[in-house]
């Protein structure tokens, strides 16, 4: 008999030879257990223990001396199926825990980036997005710092018909970007900083002599940063 088979029921290793032992001697000591099992007396007592603790053994007294008995190997069936009815209701939390882990990861997403490398990952983000992407800020400083890797990213987007609508500058008027629809605020409103809202998410590039982005994936953060592109799109001029 494989004592291992025993541990699946939720016995120890320990418990498991223990039983063994003992459904082939009888009524057995805790000397004649060890002898039989292999395992040293002082941890016999522990196993036998726990045996008594699941039902599975009981004690007698015989001529002063105290024997073990194995208890019908039925309650191994009871064992097993409890530790099903807990396994089922463990299973119930798992929703639970699968909401609080998202929630979780909502509130702790934030990614910061260095280097025109950091950029590029930024931007191979934005062409994962399942919505349009919302620029504002833009100077087309992108296009002074990756004048080749804009252009081909800027394709790929196309090619993915992933949309844009640009709050720019005037004076990078006129512009006309395919699949993308542009509007101006005044030249005094100059910025370094690049502004992308896109599938729950904002990224800010900052264009500066060593340029940094803080990639940000908060549902209120993206909500807010929306309500504010919204508002500019609207007294922006075409």
């Amino acid at each position: 008999m494989d004592w291992h088979q025993l541990e699946q029921a939720g016995l120890s290793p320990n418990e498991a030879k223990c039983y063994i032992a003992l459904l082939k001697l009888g009524s057995a000591s805790a000397n004649e257990i060890s002898r039989k099992s292999g395992i040293h007396r002082v941890s016999v007592y522990d196993a036998l223990r726990g045996l008594r603790e699941k039902g599975l053994i009981s004690q007698i007294m015989r001529a002063n001396k105290l024997l073990f008995e194995a208890g019908n190997p039925e309650k191994i069936q009871e064992l097993i199926q409890e530790k099903e009815n807990q396994l089922e209701e463990a299973k119930k939390v798992i929703p639970q825990l699968l909401l609080e882990f998202k929630l979780a990861k909502q509130k702790q997403e934030i990614h910061s980036f260095k280097g025109l490398a950091g950029i590029k990952t930024v931007l191979q983000e934005m062409l994962k997005s399942a919505t349009e992407i919302l620029d504002f800020g833009a100077e087309y400083k992108i296009k002074e710092f990756l004048p080749y890797d804009y252009p081909k990213w800027d394709k790929e987007r196309v090619k993915r018909k992933i949309k844009m609508r640009i709050v720019a500058n005037i004076k990078i008027k006129p512009t006309k970007i395919l699949l993308t629809e542009i509007k101006f605020v005044p030249k005094e409103f100059a910025s370094a900083v690049s502004t992308y809202i896109f599938d729950g998410k904002v990224a800010l590039i900052m264009w500066v002599d060593s340029p940094l982005a803080v990639l940000i994936e908060h549902q209120a953060v993206y909500e807010s940063y929306k309500s504010y592109f919204e508002y500019l799109w609207k007294t922006a001029v075409s």
